[in-house]
């Protein structure tokens, strides 16, 4: 939207005075230099309203999404597409404090409202396209409104301010920080006689299919010490297979007893890596990933669920969708609303993930639920759940210091 703050109104009574004067005294050169003012202010209103239409401003970010720490490239584009230069040119630009600037101009911090103002001036020439580049380094995941931007200029003879704002908002989505987890924290089979398995694979060792001669390739620890003392000769265990299981990771993503009490940031970033951390973990060995939040984003005011996957843009839309989410008053509501709807999809060859900074109560009967179904439910954490948690649930990982540890 471009409008004009203010107009040199005196000039043109200046100049009809002068008309006039010149009119009733009979000096000719008065009349003259009256209707040269005329002329001349009438020129400026027709440059003035042929740059509010003329005047292009455009503004853009290199990737919509980076990583924390990541730089990417934004420019303010200012387009002069008249014959004639536009002057005194100021522009601004609106940015978040968790997103660092370097570039041209001045940054000024407005603390209330935790946003950054970019400032600086220009020239923009005849017939001139103008970039003003600056770099946006990503301090904090989270989705991040860049803009508005504005921009205030005048006419060559400074008759008149103009000013133009660019109401677009565009958003920088930060992804959360993820953890470097042990190689191969999950796979997507399990030899259910395997006795040693990985951190939510049942060992199982009395599932077997059938015992056979021992073939030079097959691990040691398939070896049957009795059968191969009966025939004499070396005999393996023949494993069944379990393929197709999928994980369900449900972040529940409260940090204090009450939501009224705040939000712990530190407690929260945390348990949101760790989701996002197993999530990305598990796609990449090519298991199938459901993801469940129980806190609300935009498009999701009730929380979100999307069902197994594990393609690449899953994995993006699940790291989009990690960047987000917020706490809300309602989330333990929500949390109990989507793990009900999260029960009607899972079958025995489910992996739930529960990843939670607080021990919640209210889940506790669909867990035993759960439980009875057969289904396996691990809880990780990156806090202090309890005594009363961890004696119920032995399958209970915390995450402390870089690793993960058994409770």
């Amino acid at each position: 939207m471009t409008s004009q703050l203010w107009k040199s109104t005196g000039l043109s009574v200046l100049a009809i005075l002068i008309f006039l004067a010149g009119i009733i005294v009979g000096d000719f050169l008065l009349v003259l230099l009256g209707i040269f003012l005329i002329v001349l202010l009438a020129a400026v209103e027709w440059m003035t309203s042929r740059t509010l239409t003329f005047i292009g401003v455009d503004h853009s970010v290199a990737h919509r999404v980076i990583e924390i720490g990541e730089t990417v490239m934004a420019e303010m584009v200012v387009e002069n597409r008249m014959p004639w230069p536009i002057t005194h040119v100021s522009w601004e630009n609106s940015l978040p404090q968790a997103v660092s600037v370097k570039g041209p101009g001045r940054v000024v911090l407005n603390a209330p409202t935790h946003r950054q103002i970019l400032s600086g001036h220009l020239h923009v020439g005849a017939n001139e396209r103008v970039r003003v580049q600056y770099q946006l380094t990503g301090n904090a995941r989270g989705r991040w409104m860049v803009g508005p931007a504005a921009l205030w200029f005048g006419d060559i003879f400074g008759f008149t301010r103009l000013y133009r704002d660019m109401p677009e908002q565009m958003y920088l989505t930060v992804w959360p920080k993820r953890y470097p987890m042990e190689k191969k924290f999950v796979t997507r089979t399990l030899l259910e006689g395997s006795l040693k398995g990985h951190p939510w694979d049942y060992p199982e060792p009395y599932k077997v299919k059938g015992i056979r001669p021992y073939v030079v390739g097959d691990p040691v620890r398939q070896i049957h010490p009795y059968a191969s003392a009966r025939t004499g000769s070396l005999m393996v265990k023949e494993l069944e297979t379990v393929q197709d299981r999928h994980i369900e990771v449900v972040l529940h993503p409260l940090t204090n007893q009450e939501h009224w009490m705040g939000i712990d940031v530190v407690l929260l970033e945390g348990v949101i890596s760790l989701a996002a951390s197993v999530v990305e973990a598990a796609m990449i060995e090519g298991v199938d990933v459901g993801l469940t939040m129980s806190g609300s984003l935009p498009g999701y005011p009730y929380g979100y669920s999307h069902r197994p996957s594990h393609s690449p843009e899953s994995l993006a839309e699940y790291l989009t969708a990690l960047s987000w989410v917020q706490p809300s008053g309602s989330i333990r509501q929500l949390i109990v609303q989507r793990m009900s709807d999260l029960m009607r999809r899972l079958t025995p060859s489910s992996v739930v993930v529960l990843v939670i900074a607080r021990w919640e109560d209210a889940i506790e009967p669909i867990l035993a639920q759960l439980r009875h179904r057969g289904i396996r439910v691990m809880i990780m954490t990156n806090g202090d759940l309890g005594d009363a948690a961890k004696v119920a649930y032995p399958d209970l990982l915390t995450w402390r210091e870089g690793k993960v540890l058994h409770a």
